[in-house]
């Protein structure tokens, strides 16, 4: 008998606890739900498609390579190209068990020409100081700023000279086009750190137009 309140105190804490998770549960689905009617009267305001969870396969070239990582995405055609931007998390474990969870913008748009696999990212300060700037799976472009500036990886190193020509480069250096990127096949990809408010979605399109419009004119537009 002695035990009977304690094991009371208990079972009350449990039913406690068990309530609060539903709380939380309920109040996140309705956030959730929420959050994507405001998102779906943005685009039809707006004149934006919006696709949630779409099947995309340009998952696996973002950090952490989350395929389904994709939550929402808006398209439209913006002088005459079509451009997605997109919201992208990726979750991982830092210490084997606390997890971290990392949101990305992701715009995406079709170029007029299809290129070799090619990645392009700013380097971090102590790479900048280093002797060798061009290390495993480099490439260099010849152009001492931007070779110091930015490391760039292309699977096929011996056609940088045809397309990526002087203008490209000076729009890097001069910080008119976004860092990171990535191209395969005629699929220009950028992504920076961040959630997506719709708000901010023809921004995000803006900024990589000028870079697809260069790459279109293999960097003399």
């Amino acid at each position: 008998m002695v035990d009977d309140p304690l094991v009371g105190v208990i079972g009350a804490l449990c039913v406690v606890s068990a309530a609060l998770v539903a709380i939380i549960a309920v109040y996140s689905v309705r956030s959730r739900r929420r959050h994507r009617d405001r998102m779906r009267q943005w685009a039809d305001r707006h004149g934006w498609t919006l696709t949630s969870h779409p099947d995309v396969d340009w998952g696996r070239r973002l950090p952490g390579g989350n395929r389904h990582g994709v939550d929402d995405m808006f398209s439209s055609v913006l002088h005459g190209r079509p451009v997605s931007v997109a919201e992208y998390s990726v979750t991982d474990a830092s210490d084997g068990t606390t997890t971290n969870t990392h949101h990305y913008v992701v715009t995406v748009t079709t170029l007029a020409r299809r290129f070799p696999s090619t990645q392009i990212e700013a380097r971090g300060r102590v790479s900048r100081l280093k002797s060798r700037l061009v290390g495993p799976g480099d490439c260099a472009t010849g152009n001492a700023d931007f070779d110091r500036a930015f490391r760039l990886r292309t699977t096929e190193p011996a056609t940088l000279p045809q397309w990526f020509s002087a203008p490209l480069i000076a729009a890097h250096l001069s910080g008119r086009v976004p860092v990171p990127w990535s191209v395969q096949g005629n699929q220009l990809l950028c992504h920076r750190p961040g959630r997506l408010d719709p708000d901010e979605v023809p921004g995000h399109a803006a900024i990589v137009l000028p870079l697809a419009t260069l790459l279109d004119g293999y960097g003399g537009a």
